[in-house]
């Protein structure tokens, strides 16, 4: 065959079969993307698996498929995977060969290392013919989400003071002694703190008497985070890491305490985008499986933003009655402790934990401040 002939054959054979996978190569070509469980903690594990299928008979040299995630969802180790990582997103590449009425099933694990709703809405899927003259690309609908809840730590790594009326909190609420309700004197024991000491009983009976404390089994938690991280913030977190660490420490108080029946309540000055602006997020105390997913939930949709200074936010606690407050805040609260006695005088416990930068240095960690 005269060379001309062969070239002018060759260039019709490749320009017929390029034609062929651009009509063809996307018809009954299936993807499907499912995880595991979508709603875990941070840090926790889940498991996402693909599934690609050519219901054809037309095989495919090479289908490329592309998707954006979230940088915040890590991913182990694992062959043909390119992974393009930015501060907020990952691009990620798969290159696959389909035979006939083949599938493949891929399976991610993947390490959520930050709290967040993650909305997963499209994937892209290229396909082309042997030479790559030609594709064919087509967007693939998605909807899934992972809500990641904060991550829970243990109790004592929460800088509560040992002197805490939170005490030992696998006991319940309710066979503790409350420090704001009163029933009688009773005669010194050994243990008995100084601040218990009833001074004029002492001098009439000439022995030292202390205060006999009641029990209680209907006061109720408010845990508050206050998101100025800065004197003088007025709107995106300055810091956020340390946020984060005060909702996750928030998040371990009522992982603790809802389960034992103490109702819990969350608050803070910050928002969310289902929220007006200005308006703080505030979820009542109550007990419970629902309440705590509930908790949970709405922690996870936090934004890093003030909704409010946090003196104009504790103005809405003032008036509180029966309810005893745990205050995370990253800067001292000085300037409303005039606010806090008056919060106190009610009746109420505040305990105020001051969280600290993860990257100070131990010179300038100063002793965690706790007001009782």
């Amino acid at each position: 065959m005269p060379l001309h002939w062969f070239i002018l054959f060759a260039v019709i054979v490749i320009g017929l079969q390029a034609l062929l996978f651009k009509v063809r190569a996307l018809s009954r070509l299936g993807y499907s993307r499912t995880f595991t469980k979508h709603r875990l903690f941070a840090q926790d594990q889940v498991e996402m698996t693909e599934t690609i299928r050519n219901d054809k008979l037309l095989p495919l040299p090479w289908v490329r498929l592309e998707s954006m995630l979230p940088s915040s969802l890590h991913f182990g180790n694992q062959t043909n995977l390119a992974i393009n990582t930015g501060e907020l997103l990952q691009n990620h590449r798969s290159l696959f060969t389909l035979k006939s009425y083949t599938q493949i099933v891929r399976r991610h694990q993947i390490t959520c290392t930050r709290r967040g709703i993650y909305r997963l809405n499209s994937a892209t899927m290229t396909a082309g013919d042997l030479f790559g003259m030609f594709d064919a690309v087509r967007t693939l609908p998605l909807d899934l989400e992972l809500i990641v809840y904060p991550e829970i730590v243990p109790l004592h790594q929460i800088p509560f003071s040992n002197k805490s009326w939170i005490g030992d909190m696998t006991v319940r609420r309710w066979i503790l002694e409350d420090p704001f309700w009163k029933s009688g004197v009773r005669s010194y024991q050994p243990g008995d703190p100084l601040k218990t000491v009833h001074w004029k009983a002492t001098a009439r009976t000439n022995q030292l008497q202390v205060h006999q404390l009641d029990f209680t089994a209907d006061r109720k938690i408010m845990i508050l985070l206050n998101f100025e991280t800065t004197k003088g913030m007025w709107s995106k977190v300055t810091h956020p890491e340390m946020i984060e660490q005060a909702i996750s420490y928030a998040a371990s108080i009522a992982n603790t305490t809802i389960p034992q029946g103490i109702e819990t309540g969350f608050a803070c000055n910050g928002t969310m985008k289902t929220l007006a602006k200005g308006q703080p997020v505030v979820i009542p105390p109550a007990a419970g499986t629902h309440h705590l997913t509930d908790v949970f939930e709405n922690m996870a949709k936090l934004e890093l933003e003030l909704s409010a200074s946090f003196r104009t936010f504790m103005e809405i606690w003032e008036d509180a009655a029966g309810t005893d407050f745990i205050i995370l805040t990253a800067i001292p609260l000085t300037d409303i402790e005039p606010l806090l006695s008056r919060i106190r005088m009610r009746g109420n416990g505040i305990e105020i934990v001051e969280l600290k930068r993860t990257n100070q240095s131990a010179h300038e960690v100063e002793e965690d401040t706790i007001y009782v």
